[in-house]
């Protein structure tokens, strides 16, 4: 009786008969998508190179990237202007053929730094400032099917099988791999603070002053906190950690030119789809109760307290005043709810519109970013001063990242609660916003309640 051939041999075998049929000649980006059941994803596999993972666990949707087939990248005032021109040119010539009907659209990721001007250094020195990546094979999954693409150059196609067999063999060693054995809870201890508790009290002191003279409404400086843990981290049991804490939230990992950047955020900055647009706006925290009346009351506080509901209204302010260029049919609730996570619980309102024009998903994210959850308001004065007072090189902190697919549609997230990873080694930044009403220590003590997000997936990394 014949040996049966392998999965990867039957999927290249696969790949070679529709190579074959793609046009000679061409130029730019070609991409292949192939049903692929046997490679189901469970979890981030252990992966070297880089990589790119982006999961919704809610909807059980997730994005999975190994490999560059083409990077393109900008910096400076007019960056995401650019990237999206670069992206756009790119879009015109990339062929995508998938035979299997699966639906999967081929697919890019993205990120920039919160700084167009950052130099992305120290820390953050393996992450460029803004950038979309096209991953050489990409893993989709959703509840109902799964499948793998494959992008290269047109110029590069001889080379393909041999390479598509290496990031075949990867992904799969990878995701048959067995989990490595929990050395237990991974102890997490503060090694450094910045600024110091202090600095902070002062800081935020100050921004008030400033606010009730009436140069500025809000801002929202931030804190960066260094951790160390007892054993190496490891990005796959964080994510996996993150998945199971927070189902709610989005999850986006990166692993390049040896930086590993994380993040489990509650906000999207824009959904695009087809040519409807939709945001979220977020502004004002409080933390949750295991008793559900105290935990009601807590939101019932929250929706009610006069500060809160002022920052939340100069979020929202801002998001409609920047897509109203772009946008018509925008609809906004007149009252937030509230968006519950595990230990926190956020003002939220969601708002939509219809796209006008041809305004391109990065375009319309560049008039939004940075919104006042993340800056202040109004926009220019709060930049102002997080840029007096040393908060403006924050790197993809406050920054934003997603996925952004060859239809034009895509979904970036707000960075927040994240992470950079380094061996034992992390770095953890969070935020609050200060308006004129705001008590130094209780902002201080909401910077320590977003840290505990991080923290608390730590532990079991």
């Amino acid at each position: 009786m014949p040996n049966r051939p392998s999965p990867i041999e039957t999927i290249l075998d696969r790949l070679d008969t529709f190579l074959a049929t793609l046009p000679a000649g061409s130029d730019g980006l070609a991409s292949i998508t192939l049903v692929t059941p046997e490679l189901r994803l469970q979890r981030l596999p252990p992966l070297d190179g880089s990589w790119f993972y982006w999961g919704e666990p809610s909807r059980q949707r997730y994005l999975l990237g190994i490999g560059e087939a083409l990077r393109l990248s900008t910096c400076g005032s007019e960056r995401l202007d650019r990237l999206s021109d670069q992206f756009e040119q790119q879009r015109t010539r990339w062929l995508h053929l998938d035979p299997d009907a699966s639906g999967f659209h081929a697919t890019a990721f993205t990120g920039f730094a919160f700084d167009p001007d950052d130099p992305m250094q120290q820390s953050w020195s393996g992450l460029p400032n803004a950038a979309i990546f096209f991953p050489e094979l990409l893993l989709h999954q959703t509840p109902e099917r799964c499948a793998v693409t494959f992008s290269f150059n047109h110029r590069s196609r001889r080379r393909v099988r041999l390479r598509s067999r290496h990031l075949l063999q990867e992904l799969t060693a990878a995701l048959l791999h067995e989990p490595p054995l929990n050395p237990g809870p991974n102890r997490i201890s503060r090694t450094a603070a910045m600024p110091s508790y202090e600095e902070w009290i002062l800081q935020v002191r100050e921004a008030t002053q400033q606010i009730r003279q009436g140069s500025l409404d809000k801002v929202v400086p931030f804190r960066r906190i260094s951790v160390r843990a007892d054993h190496p981290l490891n990005p796959s049991r964080l994510m996996a950690s993150l998945d199971d804490l927070y189902p709610s939230s989005l999850l986006f990992a990166i692993r390049l030119d040896g930086s590993t950047f994380a993040a489990a955020t509650p906000e999207r900055l824009i959904t695009r789809q087809h040519h409807r647009i939709s945001c979220d706006a977020i502004g004002g925290t409080i933390h949750r109760s295991p008793e559900r009346q105290e935990d009601r009351r807590l939101g019932r506080q929250l929706m009610n307290d006069p500060k809160s509901r002022h920052e939340h209204d100069l979020v929202v302010q801002g998001i409609l005043a920047s897509l109203a260029a772009h946008c018509g049919d925008l609809t906004a609730p007149a009252k937030p709810t509230l968006k519950r996570l595990r230990k926190l619980q956020h003002l939220w309102t969601g708002i939509s519109g219809e796209l006008q024009g041809d305004a391109t998903l990065l375009k319309i994210a560049d008039a939004l970013h940075p919104t006042a959850a993340v800056s202040g308001f109004p926009s220019a004065n709060a930049g102002r001063w997080l840029s007096d007072h040393q908060n403006a090189a924050r790197g993809w902190y406050t920054g934003a990242a997603g996925w952004l697919d060859r239809q034009g549609d895509g979904e970036l997230a707000v960075l927040l609660r994240c992470a950079l990873l380094s061996g034992e080694n992390a770095e953890l930044f969070a935020g609050a916003g200060v308006t004129s009403e705001s008590c130094p220590i209780a902002e201080f003590q909401e910077t320590e309640l977003k840290f505990g997000t991080m923290l608390e997936a730590l532990e079991h990394a």
